[in-house]
């Protein structure tokens, strides 16, 4: 286990395409907290979703723990700084 984080956060929000309420878990890379849920809210409106709220964060610690479905999503946050991915359940 890598114990040291790797200074990205999972946001995860709630949100609105065409009405129809969404999950997103928005992968960011960020110093802070804060930092991390305006990004993963500028990030959420900019590709077209609507009224982003923040349910919960939380920093990556061990990102070779990270699952396997998720692992896109993380080297596309410490790449570009950010990475979305939409459920249709909210």
């Amino acid at each position: 286990m890598d114990a040291a984080p790797v200074g990205v956060f999972v946001v995860t929000l709630d949100a609105f395409e065409a009405g129809k309420g969404l999950t997103v878990l928005a992968f960011v890379r960020a110093q802070e907290e804060a930092e991390a849920a305006e990004i993963a809210i500028r990030e959420t409106l900019r590709d077209g979703f609507s009224q982003p709220k923040v349910l919960r964060m939380a920093e990556v610690i061990d990102a070779g723990a990270m699952p396997e479905d998720f692992r896109d999503a993380m080297a596309g946050a410490l790449r570009y700084g950010s990475w979305l991915i939409a459920y249709d359940a909210p």
